[in-house]
């Protein structure tokens, strides 16, 4: 499906709903009005029934359009079905790839499933991807029927970083931050226990994986990824219990663990527009752990958030006398902040508008600007920098970025996203520009979500 195909399917969506379609059965004074609009003969020549009228018997409304599409089977019991298609108009100083050279299309995502409940027992999803190598995303089932414990298995995210977790429809941004996309796990097939307590102010995940997560995995077979990962991560609202201001204030703090087997690490730098300022070419073998610290804040119309990410890969006997070498570290953050100027609560969700356009309003218009850095080291000291795959003191590098952004939710369907990306990679001759330390790109995205 191409970027024009995505358009006029929303356009079509959108007028669709400019005429509301009645919610629930339908009334028998509602259809006797069809019927008689329908085929004036009808009710002219259609039986007079005499005596006293029995009572129609409604028959159940099993598929409805809220949110999405859905089949209900009884109470608690419902499947969802879900599509997402996005489009990207790029343009960028960086070369992008043969077939955009400096700008073009680029179809970010073309992702179809399914998610509903069963009995009000289990939830379920099962999220494909179009045209892609390794197709499933989401592929789980979770028994949630205490707050207090719960537990979900399949292939799913790991509990770890606040942007990597925040669905695709829903970022502030186009592209996640640096540091969510490259150094937190993302998805692997695992089993979680999760929950709420003290009346849900503190929230609590903690899993079994296979591996660490797919988004630091390389294509490249002899790059080395972490074995089967503890992850953890806990949030707290220290003032839920408030109604004012403060009561959406969460924090947060996650962790993984996984050994690590000798070889190069599969850890490398890329810029929004995958274009690599990175390639960790040093041996590794031990341990891998990763740290995180989150805070989130949606006053109103505002939010802010912030996030910092470490990862450390042990190089144990790496020397060239077999000795333990220093940690190859990466770390990154990022802050961010966003104001819908039309003045609907960022925290109760801004992708169903009260006033949709083309439905007597505007839809919701946002402004959000966010500065990052992602790096690369090693915690060695004392030594001249290296490439070499031994050094004690790794000559890595970095990318600092600022985004400006604009986002316009027309309705619940329709979201359309421009960012401006300034990148400065602080050794440009690892980057995708050699002479030049510092360019700028330019994305707009156009998404349809049912």
């Amino acid at each position: 499906m191409n970027f024009t195909a995505i358009v006029l399917w929303s356009v079509m969506i959108a007028n669709l709903g400019v005429q509301k379609i009645p919610q629930g059965p339908v009334s028998s004074e509602d259809a006797v009005v069809a019927t008689s609009t329908a085929d004036p003969q009808s009710a002219d020549t259609a039986p007079q029934s005499s005596g006293k009228k029995k009572k129609a018997v409604k028959p159940p409304d099993r598929f409805r359009w809220d949110d999405h599409p859905s089949v209900h089977f009884g109470k608690g019991t419902r499947i969802d079905f879900r599509a997402r298609f996005q489009g990207d108009l790029r343009e960028s100083d960086e070369f992008l790839d043969a077939a955009e050279e400096n700008s073009g299309l680029d179809i970010a995502k073309r992702r179809v499933g399914v998610a509903g409940e069963i009995r009000n027992a289990v939830d379920f999803q099962v999220e494909a991807e179009l045209a892609n190598d390794e197709p499933w995303r989401d592929v789980y089932a979770n028994y949630k029927q205490h707050a207090a414990i719960q537990v979900q298995g399949g292939h799913f995210k790991l509990p770890f970083s606040l942007d990597e977790n925040t669905s695709a429809t829903n970022l502030d941004f186009i592209y996640r931050s640096r540091a969510a996309s490259q150094l937190a796990p993302g998805r692997d097939v695992g089993v979680m226990a999760h929950g709420r307590v003290l009346d849900r102010a503190l929230a609590y995940e903690v899993g079994v994986f296979t591996h660490d997560g797919r988004n630091a995995r390389t294509a490249n077979s002899d790059r080395v990824f972490g074995g089967r990962t503890l992850a953890a991560r806990v949030t707290f609202q220290p003032f839920r219990a408030e109604n004012d201001w403060r009561s959406d204030l969460q924090i947060g703090a996650a962790f993984t663990a996984s050994p690590l087997d000798e070889g190069f690490s599969d850890l490398r730098g890329k810029t929004a527009l995958d274009g690599r300022f990175y390639r960790p070419d040093v041996w590794v073998a031990g341990n891998r752990r990763r740290i995180g610290a989150e805070l989130r804040w949606r006053p109103g119309p505002f939010s802010v958030k912030s996030e910092y990410m470490r990862v450390t890969d042990e190089r144990r006997g790496q020397s060239v006398d077999d000795t333990d070498l220093s940690p190859a570290i990466a770390d990154g953050w990022y802050v961010s902040g966003t104001w819908a100027v039309t003045g609907e609560s960022k925290a109760k969700g801004l992708d169903a508008p009260r006033r949709p356009f083309l439905q007597g309003g505007s839809g919701v218009i946002e402004v959000a600007a966010r500065v990052e850095r992602l790096g690369f080291g090693s915690a060695g000291t004392g030594e001249t920098p290296s490439e070499g795959p031994r050094a004690e003191v790794i000559a890595g590098n970095s990318d600092r970025v600022e985004t400006f952004g604009v986002n316009w939710y027309a309705n619940r369907w329709i979201k359309i996203q421009f960012n401006i990306l300034h990148d400065t990679v602080r050794d440009p001759s690892q980057g995708p520009l050699p002479d030049r330390t510092g360019y700028w790109s330019r994305v707009l995205r156009f998404q349809l979500s049912l």
